[in-house]
């Protein structure tokens, strides 16, 4: 009895644009929540990869949520504690090397008055100048990068760390120049290249290269050998504190610490370390840093 028409709804354009509106407003207050807890949880996965890269990152910013303002308070006590236990474990570290370089100095004074025969104390010396290197290691460590910067000639630090080797009758030869000149520690950099020629022919054998130059528009220090190398799956671990590959564990000197104290540098730096092999064979240990 009645008209069809007064039953059936009226889909025009204006029903349309009523719903193309609400589905807009509903899309942007989904973003709006989806941002307020995407950016605090950047920022903590951002802090996250800092600590695990060593570095020590800023205090999060607690804001938002209930729930992001609790993992936010937990994570920056927690990165608290792990600066402030590495703070104890360095002084530590430096007061216990700094002790024991006394008594060292002691025995070598006794042994050089002592009249031991030639052989034996040639031994005993070896062994006391181990357990110096093994010192000067922990206090390197310990200092950390403290140092105030200062522009230093790349070339320049290469000859005097491949001059210091070639002093003491060590195969290491200087490669390569660079023409750069970069704003670091200048004795934390010395420290790290000494640690990684030291290795080189502590643990390869051989002819050493202190090479540098300019690689991919960065400084590039790189100390080259021909030993066995390091195999792909130990180069991280390796980088770590007091790691060593299993075979260098019987017979070598040193704690553990060469390659961490240079990782530590090239971080402090705002670069990186590199262990590569060789093209022709052997270990290229790469220490790139920003050019200015």
């Amino acid at each position: 009895m009645l008209p069809r028409e007064r039953f059936e709804p009226e889909l025009g354009l204006g029903w349309l644009g009523w719903g193309g509106a609400l589905l807009a407003l509903a899309l942007l207050g989904a973003w709006l929540i989806a941002s307020r807890i995407a950016r605090p949880l950047a920022g903590l996965a951002e802090a996250a990869r800092r600590i695990g890269r060593g570095e020590a990152p800023a205090p999060l910013p607690e804001g938002g949520e209930r729930e992001l303002r609790t993992v936010q308070s937990a994570f920056n006590r927690m990165a608290g504690d792990l600066a402030s236990m590495e703070r104890e474990r360095a002084m530590v570290l430096a007061g216990i090397s700094h002790d024991l370089r006394t008594p060292l100095s002691r025995l070598r004074l006794a042994l050089e008055m002592s009249g031991a025969e030639p052989a034996a104390a040639q031994g005993m010396n070896a062994d006391i100048e181990e357990m110096d290197q093994v010192i000067g290691q922990f206090l390197d460590f310990a200092r950390g990068d403290a140092e105030a910067r200062e522009p230093v000639a790349v070339d320049t630090l290469a000859d005097e760390v491949a001059a210091h080797f070639a002093k003491l009758g060590k195969p290491v030869r200087r490669t390569g120049a660079s023409g750069a000149t970069v704003s670091v520690a200048r004795m934390a950099l010395h420290r790290a290249l000494m640690n990684l020629v030291d290795n080189a022919l502590r643990h390869a054998g051989g002819e050493v290269e202190v090479s540098a130059s300019r690689l991919d528009g960065q400084v590039a220090l790189e100390v080259l050998d021909r030993g066995p190398g390091i195999p792909d799956a130990e180069v991280d671990r390796l980088k770590r504190p007091f790691t060593r590959l299993d075979a260098a564990r019987s017979g070598r000197g040193g704690a553990g610490l060469g390659l961490a104290i240079v990782e530590r540098v090239a971080h402090a730096h705002g670069g990186r370390f590199e262990l590569a092999p060789r093209q022709g064979g052997g270990l290229a240990a790469r220490l790139l840093l920003p050019s200015t």
